[in-house]
């Protein structure tokens, strides 16, 4: 292992040797206003575990058990989205209160105001509603909508929040005509996170293709491709027309030239050169796939994850999931007062054909609510929400990319400070623009992602990743 990787991994495991990191039990602990500055004991967890519950009137928000892992109580455990706003609710709290749950809480992004559910629950919060009158409410502006009805695929959060803030006070009835009034526009995710994401997908595709084009001229530079083009008119640029007939003419036969490996090596880069699909799979080998022969040991950062390629999918394609949870919640509501052996409306069948694993054409009521019932609880584990720890790792690998562009790929005019900054500048633009937390080194995750950051060199996710590998 090189002297710089070592002096990375030593400043990796520093941090999560010496460095303390504030988790969900010491956030909720301090609201219940039991954290100390010194050690914190198991009695304080459980005084303020007490607090809690007394605080919420013991609602059953989770398991017991699980409710004792948010206090740090024999194990640890972070409520979802939808726990937080039933605990905010419980406790009476104010919507700015709530939004501290989200972003310090569990690091999510704040209230997110194009997604109804979300809407309601904060107007609930803002008229001092119970969790079940928002559920209530949630029912009726459901039952307000038709299947037939088509989202609206732009940015408007900014409008959508300030009308919003204008009517948050009204009636139920005002509020919930406002809320038809523009029922196309609860989508459910936040548009502007998403082309973000895209936005950073694409640039990593682009600089994958930029260096795999100039790794492809350098082994080109070492052969005689150019002379070979030239003695048969060939424009040496078009590389997509004559590599493969040059390499399949010079790795076979008496006149081989190249060897297999530097073939296999110049066809590979020429498909990733000058491919026009944005491929999902291609980014996930950019970002975030390591190189297993790395033996060295080094500490284990928790927070510190790769992502597979069904949870990219995902988080792409999420206006599909998310559409499709709509459509699948009208056709429960429509069927829900229907007797159980009457034809299934046609509508549905032809849902589910769309969906796949479709029913036939003769399913009864009672088939279709078992088909909706599956369906559902497979789609609802795909309707995720980017979160940090997903954009984060794109925005470093743009963002070290543009540093190297800036000092013209030239490591020996690397400066330490210039690169961070330029990471922090890009990072807290894009969380501020996503409703997410800015970068911040209390958070272990941050804290490792500027320790990529060395004194003499900077290091990529990827390699963060082979040292998790090698407990």
């Amino acid at each position: 292992m090189g002297t710089h990787r070592k002096t990375f991994t030593m400043a990796l495991m520093n941090i999560k040797q010496e460095a303390h990191f504030r988790d969900f039990s010491e956030f909720i602990m301090e609201k219940m206003g039991m954290l100390p500055e010194g050690e914190i004991t198991e009695t304080m967890r459980r005084e303020a575990y007490k607090r809690f519950r007394e605080q919420t009137g013991k609602e059953a928000f989770a398991t017991l058990p699980t409710i004792r892992k948010w206090f740090g109580i024999g194990g640890s455990a972070v409520p979802d989205r939808e726990q937080v706003y039933r605990i905010c609710l419980a406790m009476g709290l104010s919507v700015a209160d709530c939004q501290e749950y989200l972003i310090y809480g569990i690091h999510e992004p704040a209230f997110q105001v194009n997604d109804y559910r979300e809407v309601i629950l904060v107007y609930g919060l803002e008229n001092h509603k119970s969790y079940e009158q928002c559920q209530q409410m949630i029912l009726d502006f459901e039952q307000r909508l038709t299947h037939v009805m088509s989202f609206a695929q732009t940015c408007g959060t900014q409008t959508l929040m300030g009308e919003f803030q204008v009517r948050k006070t009204l009636e139920w009835q005002e509020f919930l005509e406002w809320m038809m009034e523009n029922a196309s526009s609860f989508k459910g995710y936040s548009k502007t996170t998403l082309d973000y994401f895209r936005k950073y997908k694409k640039l990593i595709l682009q600089y994958a293709k930029k260096d795999a084009q100039e790794e492809l001229e350098r082994l080109l530079s070492e052969t005689d491709y150019s002379v070979w083009c030239q003695h048969r008119l060939y424009d040496p640029r078009n590389y997509r027309r004559n590599i493969r007939k040059y390499v399949n003419a010079q790795s076979k036969g008496r006149k081989k030239t190249i060897s297999d490996g530097l073939k296999a090596s110049i066809t590979e880069l020429c498909s990733l050169a000058y491919t026009e699909k944005e491929s999902n799979a291609r980014l996930l080998s950019e970002v975030f796939q390591p190189k297993k022969d790395d033996k060295e040991s080094t500490s284990d950062c928790q927070s510190v994850n790769s992502m597979t390629e069904k949870h990219l999918s995902d988080l792409l394609n999420v206006p599909l999931h998310k559409e499709r949870f709509f459509q699948t919640r009208q056709a429960e509501l429509e069927l829900e007062n229907m007797d159980e052996e009457s034809e299934c409306p046609v509508w549905i069948l032809k849902l589910s054909q769309e969906y796949g694993r479709g029913m036939n054409r003769n399913a009864t009521v009672g088939e279709a609510k078992e088909w909706i019932a599956s369906y559902r609880k497979e789609n609802k584990r795909r309707c995720l929400q980017i979160q940090r720890q997903d954009i984060l790792p794109l925005i470093l690998y743009v963002a070290q990319h543009r540093y190297l562009e800036e000092i013209g790929q030239d490591m020996s005019s690397y400066c330490q400070k210039d690169a961070l900054e330029l990471f922090r500048t890009l990072a807290d633009s894009t969380l501020a623009a996503c409703n997410m937390s800015r970068l911040n080194e209390a958070y272990e995750l941050d804290a490792v992602l500027c320790a990529c950051y060395q004194a003499e060199d900077m290091f990529g996710y990827a390699e963060l990743l082979e040292l998790k590998l090698t407990k």
